[in-house]
């Protein structure tokens, strides 16, 4: 069953410190127990653009996205996109079984590039 922890949030916080760069803004929280949700409100490259998706507003990644093919135009923010995945990802098992229809994670991990009511924003 899938649980997550203010302490395990916090050691993520801490993996996360070790390479996020300083002019991003993001929080980190833990909904329902079960998850660890990052949004990223703001950096000074665009995202979106960089996704392929220039006219959005925010947009919603789980733990099964490809950072290589998210970002084929820049390697840079694939690479780091792929860090961010790996320590949202700590500590974390995936035994699930979908033939079964049988689910068994530590914790389900998101990223989100802006919210619904508050968009990314490109900082200066």
């Amino acid at each position: 069953m899938a649980h997550m922890t203010k302490e395990h949030k916090a050691r993520i916080a801490a993996e996360l410190k070790k390479f996020m760069p300083k002019n991003w803004k993001y929080s980190l929280a833990v909904r329902h127990h079960a998850e660890i949700v990052m949004t990223i409100q703001s950096a000074p490259i665009d995202i979106l653009a960089a996704a392929g998706k220039p006219d959005a507003k925010e947009m919603s990644l789980t733990r099964y996205f490809r950072a290589s093919e998210l970002f084929k135009s820049n390697p840079e923010l694939a690479e780091l996109f792929q860090k961010i995945r790996d320590a949202l990802d700590l500590d974390n098992h995936d035994r699930s079984d979908l033939m079964t229809d049988y689910f068994d994670v530590g914790h389900y991990l998101t990223i989100n590039i802006g919210k619904w009511d508050k968009p990314f924003q490109i900082a200066a």
